[in-house]
């Protein structure tokens, strides 16, 4: 368990998320375009971000290669996005679906690393992870939908996404701070 860097990553990350979803509620008439243009950069950064993230902590993080691999399937999807848009507007609620649904598998997976740590509120992770397994579902089963549907599922998921990457992000704080208390009383 050594020092958890860049801990404040997943915070941005966090914030972004909420970012998005509010002002995915607060403009739910704008152009599907519009979504579909936010949506791509901010899974291009978010990917960025992920991978960033995921190499500083590699020896202090167990499993942290599934944040790897998130962060490079975030990256390659963003630029996907980006640079197909034609075929973004057709797929985009398969994409958005699919990515938050590899979203919520990172979450239960923290949630279970911080239960093997005992951490004593590793539940909510959980908690979060499975609603978002839920709303992604929801995303993925009904695209049809579209329009104003796809834009409230989106935001409720980026939102609860959101939401527990700033807990997570201030959880390693936690963790990073009591690891240093606990080497300076060792010297």
């Amino acid at each position: 368990r050594k020092d958890i860097k860049n801990w404040w990553v997943l915070l941005l990350v966090g914030i972004m998320f909420i970012g998005m979803g509010v002002f995915v509620f607060a403009k739910p008439l704008e152009s599907y375009v519009t979504l579909a243009i936010f949506f791509a950069v901010s899974m291009l950064v978010s990917g960025i971000s992920q991978i960033w993230f995921s190499i500083a902590n590699r020896k202090g993080i167990e499993g942290w290669g599934w944040q790897l691999a998130l962060g490079i399937m975030e990256l390659i999807f963003g630029a996907v996005l980006i640079f197909k848009m034609d075929i973004t507007m057709v797929i985009l609620p398969f994409y958005v679906g699919f990515w938050l649904l590899l979203r919520s598998f990172s979450l239960i997976g923290i949630s279970f690393e911080l239960k093997s740590n005992q951490v004593l509120d590793w539940g909510y992770y959980l908690v979060f992870g499975l609603s978002l397994v839920m709303l992604s579902w929801f995303i993925i089963l009904n695209p049809l939908f579209g329009g104003i549907t796809i834009v409230t599922w989106t935001g409720m998921a980026l939102i609860v996404s959101g939401t527990a990457s700033i807990m997570f992000s201030f959880k390693l704080k936690k963790v990073n701070k009591e690891i240093v208390k606990s080497e300076e009383g060792l010297e």
